[in-house]
């Protein structure tokens, strides 16, 4: 392990106040996962597992989250560690379902047959997900992760899972068109659902059925318009949680995000990410967007420094999306330029005071 990373644990070990430790924390997990590169050595990944898990208890839960974030995707800890991550809340642990190497095949059937629908989805997105796990899932029944699991060519099903699907696309018409898809890219699967339509299969939808003796699979694709997965079954955009630990390392600006989120239209990510601050749900968060002269909504931008352009064109997007008055446009900016200038007035007074 580098030595720099070293003597900043050391200092960590030191540190008394429970924020700077968290803090510090963050930061050292940061550069242990850039400066160690892809293939850190056994005694490095066992030191830093060990040194980590010992600290745990003591870091805020805020903190705990970018650090499963910055570990998700990486060979760098240890099983133990791993599995410790995997213990905190669904909300929490997403990214490291989804990507982590490191969780063992129980972790995962375990969290299959208990954990919440966010959980189940991030396990089906996984680059491979052995027929056991997808067995679980299967079992939860849930449309969003079968759908997950269907389009991901690195899930495994067995003939009960295709059973199952069967069963489920009955009413699903978006099922039925990924199962379509699906015997397209997967011999295996292809093989063992034509096996079902030879044997009369009571579950299995009748055009379905058709298609498949027929090989007219493609045209019932393209006839029900359904989305042909990636070959990966991968997401190559930032998740939400890993835009996170990039603005708490200020590696980007809260106000960058927000900009870029409204330029591309995301309305969800929007709401997300400013309901993320003051912890409000979304249904609150968009409420309190679509209020007029809200002061709670400027104290929060304010506080995380969004500028008077990113307010502006947030403001437009209010009025495009959220139903606020178009008139009120032009006040709501000049009101809000007025409370930056005061709160730049107001920190520049107690630096000169310092």
């Amino acid at each position: 392990m580098p030595e720099d990373i070293v003597q900043q644990f050391q200092h960590l070990a030191k540190e008394k106040d429970p924020a700077a430790r968290s803090l510090l924390i963050r930061k050292v997990t940061a550069e242990y996962v850039r400066r160690t590169g892809l293939a850190p050595t056994d005694t490095e990944r066992e030191l830093f597992s060990a040194l980590v898990l010992d600290l745990y208890e003591q870091i805020d839960l805020s903190v705990r989250r970018d650090i499963i974030t910055l570990l998700a995707r990486t060979q760098h800890i240890s099983t133990p560690l791993a599995e410790r991550l995997a213990g905190e809340h669904d909300e929490l642990v997403t990214t490291l379902y989804e990507y982590s190497p490191m969780l063992s095949q129980e972790t995962l059937l375990q969290a299959a047959r208990m954990r919440s629908e966010t959980v189940l989805r991030a396990i089906a997105r996984r680059q491979r997900v052995p027929e056991p796990v997808v067995d679980a899932l299967m079992s939860r029944a849930k449309n969003s992760v079968v759908s997950d699991l269907l389009r991901n060519l690195g899930s495994d099903f067995s003939s009960n899972a295709l059973l199952l699907c069967a069963i489920i696309c009955q009413t699903s018409l978006e099922i039925q068109s990924l199962m379509a898809a699906r015997c397209l890219a997967d011999h295996l699967f292809h093989s063992r659902m034509r096996l079902q339509a030879e044997q009369g299969c009571p579950f299995l939808p009748g055009v379905l059925s058709k298609a498949t003796l027929e090989g007219t699979l493609d045209q019932l694709v393209h006839d029900m318009e359904a989305r042909l997965f990636r070959a990966d079954g991968l997401n190559d955009d930032p998740t939400r949680d890993e835009l996170l630990v990039r603005i708490n390392l200020g590696e980007l600006t809260f106000d960058k995000l927000l900009e870029t989120l409204i330029a591309k239209d995301r309305k969800e990510d929007v709401i997300w990410l400013l309901k993320d601050a003051p912890g409000l749900s979304a249904n609150a968060m968009e409420h309190l967007l679509a209020s007029e002269t809200n002061r709670i909504l400027t104290r929060l931008l304010l506080e995380q420094n969004v500028s008077v352009k990113t307010f502006a064109a947030l403001t437009q997007w209010r009025v495009d999306h959220l139903g606020f008055p178009n008139r009120h446009i032009h006040r709501e900016v000049e009101n809000y330029r007025q409370s930056v200038s005061q709160k730049r007035k107001s920190e520049d007074q107690i630096a000169s005071a310092v």
